[in-house]
């Protein structure tokens, strides 16, 4: 046993969707060390059991029980029939991190197929309403609390992002309409919008992304999934609805919406025209 206090999370089950890596991963780690038990899931199944080692190993109390179960949110089939053995063996989620997304196909958009811009749809939006919808009723018992991982993607167009950029409004939609829904049953719904996150997305990403693309990303920041997760956590504790991790896209965001889009957009404009005379 490594700290016998007691946090807010301590006892809580917390399930997390791509909870293999990146920025669920990171969350997953700091949750076990607050004294909460965990369920990953994610595709891979042997990534996960390495995964689970590394997570069980900053537990608080070896008591703490970390899960595993591989299931694809894009499949409405796998989602409905894992949740089901997922509540039967592991119990209902008091909290559910909805973390998993892809990018893989960040190009022009006359690059982009109908196949892969549904891909990114049925994983980004489908994903995390399949998931939602299976666990909701059981999570109602406990009051629990639904974590939706959108994007600052989904606060801002930007080049190259035509099938990400279009998930992640989506998911914001979602979540606003969700927590009406919700907040009456004592539930609360928090968003999270951070800007871009040092995880193994983005070496995918980076095969296709245009320079221009790189560039008005590069406006943000970059923050590690560590930070990201902390604000997470933090979001989840005082039960806040919108969170934007990372002080530049907070000041970009209200800077944004204050100038009705405006300047944001003439500079995102300036910062396309300056990478694409670079590029050629």
């Amino acid at each position: 046993m490594k700290n016998s206090g007691k946090s807010a999370f301590t006892g809580k089950l917390v399930y997390i969707t791509g909870g293999s890596s990146g920025i669920g991963l990171a969350c997953a780690k700091k949750l076990v060390a607050l004294g909460a038990d965990v369920a990953l899931l994610a595709r891979n199944l042997e990534t996960l059991r390495k995964t689970a080692e590394d997570v069980k190993s900053r537990r608080r109390d070896l008591r703490q029980n970390v899960f595993i179960l591989s299931v694809d949110v894009a499949d409405p089939l796998d989602v409905e029939a894992k949740m089901v053995q997922a509540v039967t063996e592991f119990g209902a989620p008091d909290i559910l991190i909805n973390s998993a997304g892809i990018n893989k196909y960040a190009n022009s958009f006359e690059r982009i197929t109908h196949a892969m811009f549904d891909e990114v749809i049925k994983t980004n939006v489908y994903g995390v309403r399949y998931v939602t919808a299976a666990l909701l009723a059981p999570m109602k018992q406990k009051k629990g609390h639904v974590v939706i991982l959108a994007s600052a993607a989904g606060l801002f167009g930007m080049f190259g992002y035509t099938a990400y950029a279009t998930s992640k409004p989506a998911l914001i939609g979602f979540a606003e309409s969700l927590r009406y829904e919700l907040k009456p049953l004592g539930m609360p719904v928090t968003v999270v919008c951070p800007p871009e996150v040092d995880t193994p997305m983005n070496i995918e990403e980076a095969k296709t992304l245009p320079p221009e693309g790189r560039a008005m990303k590069s406006m943000a920041g970059l923050l590690t999934p560590e930070y990201t997760a902390g604000e997470i956590i933090k979001a989840i504790s005082r039960k806040t609805f919108f969170c934007i991790p990372g002080r530049t896209t907070l000041f970009l965001y209200f800077f944004h919406r204050l100038t009705n889009g405006r300047i944001t957009r003439l500079v995102s404009d300036i910062v396309v025209r300056t990478a694409r005379k670079k590029d050629h």
